[in-house]
This record gives structure tokens, sequence and C-alpha cells, in this order.
């Protein structure tokens, strides 16, 4: 992509020997460009609220699982994407393997580039898809977002879907721990069993789409994948879209979407959920994005990692198999342990309540006072946390011990709360 490769990279395009190496794309081909990734992290929606900080050895991390990943891509599959190698400290493009020879890593990756709204057009959404649904951009990043699906976790949005479908939904909002979802889902299965699947026709309908036969626990692994696809650039946020307007916006033509829908995009959430699998780490959900190059698919951003998909840590402890959160879900269980999730609802009460809903956040520091929660430490300690999960994850993808997480034994206990026991489903 051009820009916008999420909050966590940067474009370089300075006078350094990585932004040296930057060159525009084209409306009919691709660029190229270095980007620096960052630790930066974002939970709850509280942007500026959320105190600096970053996740220890983060940046380095997702720069080469991701490089890894596509790295093996390239070597067993034909699935073509815009990964070009990683940045070494003398500005020369190589991989990871070879930084890892020179006991090296790099928080700087490079991709191929393609135009999106905000360059092509000063941010004109209507005037991009028309563009790319005309070829006369030929080289764009598609206005979709393709996602997969492999299981449920603690803090899936199924199971907020789940409580709302039935008018629990608040209740939700006040849990955080694998135990004390299982009893509330414990309580609608048996609601549902009293008055019956027909009585929840929102239920009903949501099951079947996610693949499920019944109401999950957190862990629930699927026999099979759930795809589903949504928007990727409309201001509102992602929006769900059936196959017809999913071609449409794409921009890619009908034999480019059907190659995207069919073959190279199931391939290669097959081939993440493979790759993770042979390291012990289950990929639970994830998603993936395409540049329409001349109608057809060529994968962009960042594939594999723990802010793209739901990477979990796979452990047993006393004979039960446990998957150990390592993205968001452990800042988000953490933010909702500590009340700051209730605060937030607080604020927009209280926003509501004074006339102007869209202003919560201004409301949010008065909510934390009232609950005596300091969102500084709680974010802390949140990141703490993350860093030992995201560098056992990078140790296990990577294949050796590269960054400094501490031992899984030593602080496993303190996630357990937040991790989901395994069950898959028989095939």
């Amino acid at each position: 992509m051009q820009n916008n490769m999420g909050s966590v990279k940067d474009l370089i395009r300075d006078d350094s020997l990585a932004g040296r190496l930057y060159v525009p794309p084209t409306a009919t081909d691709f660029g190229i460009g270095a980007w620096r990734v960052s630790g930066r992290f974002s939970v709850g929606d509280l942007k500026h609220l959320i105190p600096d900080a970053n996740i220890k050895d983060k940046a380095e991390a997702l720069t080469m699982s991701t490089a890894a990943f596509f790295e093996w891509l390239a070597y067993s599959s034909w699935i073509r994407t815009c990964y070009e190698g990683v940045m070494d400290k003398n500005g020369k493009v190589t991989d990871t393997k070879t930084l890892l020879e020179r006991g090296e890593t790099s928080n700087i990756i490079v991709m191929r580039l393609a135009h999106v709204p905000e360059t092509f057009c000063d941010g004109e959404l209507k005037d991009y898809r028309t563009a790319l649904q005309k070829r006369e951009l030929r080289c764009g990043v598609a206005d979709i977002e393709s996602i997969f699906r492999h299981g449920f976790p603690l803090g899936s949005s199924t199971f907020e879907k789940i409580f709302d479908a039935v008018g629990m939904k608040a209740r939700y909002e006040t849990l955080a721990t694998y135990d004390d979802t299982v009893q509330a889902l414990d309580e609608i299965r048996r609601l549902v069993q009293q008055q019956g699947i027909g009585k929840f026709p929102e239920l009903e309908k949501l099951l079947k789409k996610s693949g499920l036969k019944n109401i999950p626990n957190p862990g629930h692994v699927l026999s099979d994948i759930v795809y589903d696809t949504t928007t990727k650039f409309e201001a509102g946020g992602d929006r769900r879209i059936d196959k017809t307007e999913a071609q449409k916006l794409s921009g890619l033509s009908v034999k480019g979407y059907q190659e995207w829908a069919e073959k190279m995009f199931p391939a290669l959430a097959r081939a993440q959920i493979a790759f993770c699998g042979e390291r012990g780490i289950l990929n639970i959900d994830g998603k993936a994005e395409c540049v329409a190059y001349h109608g057809m698919p060529v994968v962009t951003d960042f594939c594999c990692t723990v802010d793209e998909n739901r990477l979990m840590i796979e452990t047993e402890i006393e004979g039960v198999k446990w998957a150990i959160p390592s993205n968001k879900e452990i800042q988000r269980a953490v933010f909702r342990q500590a009340g700051v999730y209730a605060a937030i609802s607080e604020a927009k009460e209280m926003a509501a309540s004074d006339g102007d809903a869209n202003k919560w956040r201004d409301y949010v520091p008065t909510a934390l006072r009232n609950r005596r929660i300091d969102l500084r430490a709680v974010s802390e300690h949140s990141c703490e946390l993350m860093g030992h999960a995201i560098g056992e994850v990078a140790n296990r993808t990577l294949g050796k011990r590269v960054f400094d997480a501490k031992p899984l034994e030593t602080w496993t206990r303190e996630f357990l709360p937040y991790a989901s026991k395994v069950e898959e489903e028989a095939a």
C-alpha cells in the first residue's frame, strides 16, 4: 500500500537509507517503500486518552514474524504478495534467515506499494471506487477485507452477538474471564432449552452463519473455516457485504475476484493456520487484503501477526489444553477487569445526558476518577503482559529464541483467567 497500513506502521519517506528506497506507485504499476513498525497499541477506542506506551519487542517481533511467514509462503505456495524483504542496519534488503544468522532483527519491512484513496484522489472514496471499477486505476488496494474464522476464543465478537441476541448485552459487558463467560453462557443455554431456539431468531441466524450447531464455549475450534467479507475504506468502519458488492468494490475483474474469493484467500487462510499449527500457535481467526493489479489479486499488508490475527499460544496445564491470548484480547480483558469499560459506559451516559453523545471521551477522565482507576497503571500492566506473549509467539514463529520473553511457566498463570480451553470440533 502507499500509506495507512495501520496504526503501527509508518511509510518512510525521508533522506535515510530506508527513505531513499521509496518510489510511489502509478495508476498502472507498483511502487516500493520501507515501513517502520512501532510498538504502539490501542485498546477500547480511547485514542489519545491512553498514556504513551510501547510494548517490549513488539516492533521487531511483528516485522520478523510476518516476514518469516511471507518467506515460507513464497517457498511453499503459488500465492502472490507485495512482500520484498526486511532491511538490515546497513540499509540493504535481505531476509529473516540472513538477519538471524547475524544475530540481528529488524523493524523495517519493504513492500511493493499500491494506491489507496488518500494517495489517488485525496481521500474521495466514491471517486476511488469509480476509478477502480472503470480500470482507470489498475494498481489500487481493493476496498474489501476478507476474513476467516477457525474458532471462537474468549473476547470473540461472536460471544457479544450471542448475548445481544438473547437480550443480555449489558451482562456481557461485565464479563472478563473464561469462567465468568462460561457461567453466563450456561445461563443462555438453559434459557434456550426452556423456551426453544425459535424464540430467539437472531441467535438461530447467528449460529447458522457462524457454522455452529450449538452455543460454544470460548476455545471452540471449528472443523472447517468460515469466511466473510467487509468493506475496508468506509469512514463509518467495516461493513459486512455480500459477494456481489464485494466483487464490485474490489476493483478485481470477474476472473480476478473468483481467484481471490475461491482460491487465493482460502489457500492463504489454510496456509496461515498450518504455519502456526506447526509452531504450537493456534491461529483462530484473521483477515487479509489485496491489491487489484490489472484486475488480478496480490496480497498486501501484514499477514499472520498478533495484530492481524488472533494468534494464541497453545500450552497444556494439568492435562488441559489451553490457548493463551497474545493480542489485544489480553489488553481488553485487563481493561475490563480493572473497570475501564464500565467507566467508558458511564462516560457515554454522561455525554448523552448532556446532549452530545459523540463527546463521550471528554467524560472518561471523570468516570475513571469516580471509580478510582489509574489508567496509566492498567495500560502499563497490560503492555507488560502482552510483551511476554508477543515475544513467545515470535520465538515460536522464528523457530528459535530471538526475543527475551520470560519462560512460559513464569507468567502463564496470570493469563489463565483470560485464556480459552481448546475444544476441537469433530470433522
